[in-house]
């Protein structure tokens, strides 16, 4: 099964992250449009956390949310499965690296990382980019305000000489759904099954106050291969394209329609090739069937890590520490 993907994106993938250093970014894109199901109260902070961000497209409200939202924790996934095959570096603290032989890592080399010590000014730029997500429903159709009592049982909301409010409101999204494009940039046939993985197995975002901490069910609506120009198809295009076109048909949901008018817009540019529906569903299989077997998963992060290893020592011309944990 491998081999088949791999000879299905040839053309638009690296034989290994080296090469980018090697070579020089050579123009490969692979999109993949994510749909985001709601399955439990999620609460997206803001610099308000009575707010939930939201954007309006021709008069129309959704809600929007910042693209770290949806890295941030699928990254620590990958953090999580290196950690457990004893491949993560000794001193990798996320967000918090201080030696720049921690970023040997296949997570720093693919999703990008840098130091913030010592040694600040070493960084790995990332080739996997996260659009902002945008709701496909309007925001009063999935956003909810709550009310909470900050106090523990033992408290009282009265005191001698004043009176004390503990209460506060959050706003929840509770239900809908959220499109996101995922980019990845000169990435290896590893990588890509790696960050796809990532997004397929990581179901807690938003903050800890969240009533749910499983609150993201992720699905691959689309892969879309371009060579040698990006794909300029977005999230907030085809929400207002879906709106604003007003299609209707009884006998499908409004996810498949979404798919319909992205394949329509991709029509459009000559460059751009997305995979068929038989395709998609292989993709997504060879994943899961990795995901899902601990000697295939190991032997995919065993390949990752002497990737990443090559990466840094092209990189850096050192070979980079070699203890793990």
């Amino acid at each position: 099964m491998k081999e088949e993907i791999k000879k299905l994106l040839d053309g638009y993938i690296v034989e290994k992250p080296a090469d980018v250093i090697e070579k020089g970014f050579s123009g490969k894109y692979i999109d993949v449009y994510v749909i985001r199901k709601v399955v439990g109260a999620i609460i997206f902070r803001n610099t308000d956390r009575t707010e939930l961000t939201y954007t309006s497209l021709n008069g129309r409200t959704h809600v929007e949310v910042y693209s770290r939202k949806f890295k941030a924790p699928e990254k620590l996934t990958g953090l999580k499965i290196l950690k457990r095959f004893n491949k993560l570096p000794e001193g990798y603290l996320y967000n918090a690296v201080s030696n720049s032989d921690a970023l040997n890592n296949p997570v720093s080399v693919l999703y990008g990382d840098s130091v913030t010590g010592a040694e600040g000014g070493a960084q790995i730029p990332s080739r996997i980019l996260y659009s902002w997500a945008l709701s496909l429903e309007e925001f009063h159709q999935v956003a909810e305000e709550k009310t909470h009592n900050a106090l523990s049982e033992m408290g009282t909301m009265w005191e001698a000489g004043g009176y004390k409010q503990t209460l506060f409101k959050n706003i929840y999204m509770k239900r809908g759904h959220l499109l996101q494009l995922v980019s990845f940039y000169n990435v290896s046939l590893e990588e890509l099954i790696f960050g796809l993985g990532n997004i397929l197995y990581t179901h807690t975002y938003g903050a800890e106050d969240s009533v749910n901490p499983r609150n993201i069910e992720n699905e691959i609506l689309a892969v879309v291969l371009s060579s040698p120009f990006e794909l300029p198809v977005t999230p907030y295009i085809l929400v207002e394209k879906m709106y604003n076109e007003e299609k209707t048909d009884e006998t499908r949901g409004p996810i498949e329609i979404l798919k319909s008018m992205l394949l329509e817009e991709i029509k459009k540019y000559p460059f751009a090739k997305p995979l068929q529906d038989n395709e998609l569903t292989d993709l997504v299989k060879a994943v899961r069937d990795i995901y899902e077997n601990d000697e295939k998963i190991k032997e995919l992060i065993e390949k990752l890590s002497k990737h990443s290893d090559e990466f840094f020592k092209k990189l850096t011309g050192k070979e980079g520490e070699k203890k793990r944990r």
